[in-house]
């Protein structure tokens, strides 16, 4: 009975982490603080997305543990490796696809890909779980999501310059690199308002020579 309550909490799992990092992917720009910066990405870099899986399984894993996942001996400690699979899983497909294929970013693989690594994330976890053997130690696996997240913090403020950091469209890192892309963002739009009133001055001088003749 609980190893049915378990799978089906996993199954909902997917459609609620996948749909929580969805959502996870704007945050910051809706509400740029210190305090988001740490938990929602900044950038498009590897590592900042990563944040898309750590902190919505967290919360998923938690009201899970709560509702079915304390009958588990080996819950924490599953839950906390699955998070590891499901991010690793996720990029080793996008780098496949990507470079490995050479196939052109395409947003539609990109969701897919990331379903599957969710999905192929918690089945590692589920199946670590439900096992009868002993594996690892609950007070590692809450060790690992601590330093995982106090990691997430000081790097997030500290970046090192490395590939895994950079984020492609600005080649810049941290936050660094969201005011890089938010700038010339602004910068888009302030010129087609200008480009746009250029065209509306135009069009009251043409108006104007009308009226003249």
């Amino acid at each position: 009975m609980k190893i049915r309550q378990l799978r089906t909490w996993h199954i909902i799992g997917a459609f609620v982490i996948f749909a929580l990092a969805a959502l996870w992917h704007f945050v910051y720009a809706w509400i740029p603080s210190g305090v988001t910066a740490v938990i929602f990405p900044v950038n498009e870099s590897i590592w900042e997305h990563a944040k898309l899986f750590f902190f919505p399984s967290i919360i998923f894993f938690i009201i899970e543990y709560i509702a079915v996942g304390k009958k588990f001996r080996n819950f924490i400690f599953a839950q906390a490796l699955s998070i590891f699979f499901m991010t690793g899983i996720t990029f080793g497909l996008f780098y496949l696809y990507r470079d490995g294929f050479g196939i052109d970013e395409n947003l539609t693989i990109d969701i897919i890909l990331t379903f599957v690594g969710i999905c192929l994330g918690l089945l590692i976890g589920y199946k670590m779980t439900v096992s009868k053997k002993k594996i690892g130690n609950s007070a590692i696996g809450i060790i690992l999501a601590i330093l995982l997240c106090a990691a997430y913090g000081v790097l997030t403020f500290f970046v090192p310059e490395k590939p895994i950091f950079m984020d492609n469209a600005s080649q810049k890192y941290g936050i660094e690199a969201f005011d890089a892309n938010h700038s010339h963002t602004e910068g888009d739009v302030h010129d087609d308002d200008e480009a746009h009133s250029d065209d509306e001055d135009i069009d009251d001088a043409d108006h104007v020579e009308d009226d003249d003749h």
